[in-house]
């Protein structure tokens, strides 16, 4: 229902289009389905209807001589609705009977709904001659009496009478309804996705990143070291060969033994926290 309301609010905000005039005039013309039948040579007053346009036209003539309001327009419907449920099903009438009908009930919707409307002698120019002033004033009194005077018509009324029209709208509500919703869990997904670049996300990445960093220049070093230390030993080896050499020498090279199996563990524990993080 709430999907139905906001279709009535756009449809009462919409212009006047050929839509809405065509469903006026099936809804009329299903007040009394029995009242189609050939013209006679003259109305009850003795006047030629002839000239009795269809009802699409007569319709189309008065929305556009009055520029009537949408709601205006659409509450009528209402009225048909309901004279249709008040009339007996078999019931008749001229073929100038369904235009007098919707006359009146635009006529009642017109002055129930707006402050200011036109007088009946207006209605009357309206319709190009086809209806005198008394006319209009018959045709009003008896579809008051008719309706019995009520002529409340709610939300709902026109909810449920409006249906064609709401349809369509409803359906495109519906779809840009659905289309929000997925541009809202794509957006959710990417906000999920881009946590990764939060600062926690940030600074555990570069934590790790310090730490592969840091191994990384430990083996460079411990390599120049071993590379160096080999190099030194040579040289002290060498010096040791020489006949007469000092005690100092020979202690210096054991410190630098001591120092290479030192350097050769650290490479080792680097090794071993390498293989534990994944490098």
């Amino acid at each position: 229902m709430c999907e139905y309301s906001k279709a009535l609010h756009i449809l009462l905000k919409s212009p006047v289009t050929d839509d809405i005039i065509k469903f006026l005039t099936d809804t009329t013309l299903r007040v009394l389905p029995s009242s189609n039948y050939p013209t006679p040579p003259c109305s009850p007053g003795g006047k030629p209807v002839a000239r009795l346009p269809s009802l699409m036209t007569f319709i189309t003539r008065l929305v556009r001589y009055t520029n009537v309001y949408t709601p205006t327009l659409l509450t009528a419907v209402c009225y048909l609705n309901k004279l249709k449920r008040i009339l007996p099903k078999d019931a008749t009438g001229l073929p100038s009977t369904i235009h007098r009908i919707f006359l009146a009930c635009l006529i009642l919707s017109a002055k129930f709904h707006n402050d200011s409307s036109p007088l009946n002698k207006h209605w009357a120019k309206y319709t190009d001659g086809l209806f005198t002033l008394e006319d209009i004033n018959l045709m009003e009194r008896q579809l008051l009496q008719l309706l019995n005077w009520d002529l409340r018509v709610d939300t709902e009324d026109l909810i449920l009478d409006l249906q064609p029209l709401l349809e369509p709208i409803k359906q495109d509500l519906v779809r840009s309804s659905d289309q929000r919703k997925r541009v809202g869990m794509m957006m959710a997904m990417n906000k999920r996705a881009s946590a990764g670049t939060s600062p926690k996300a940030s600074n555990n990445r570069f934590k790790l990143y310090e730490k592969q960093r840091n191994v990384s220049i430990a083996s460079d070093l411990s390599s120049a070291t071993l590379v160096d230390s080999s190099n030194d030993l040579r040289r002290l080896k060498d010096v040791t060969n020489i006949p007469n050499s000092t005690r100092t020498t020979s202690n210096y090279v054991k410190s630098v033994e001591r120092w290479n199996d030192n350097v050769n563990r650290q490479s080792w524990d680097l090794e071993q926290i390498m293989s534990q993080h994944g490098f």
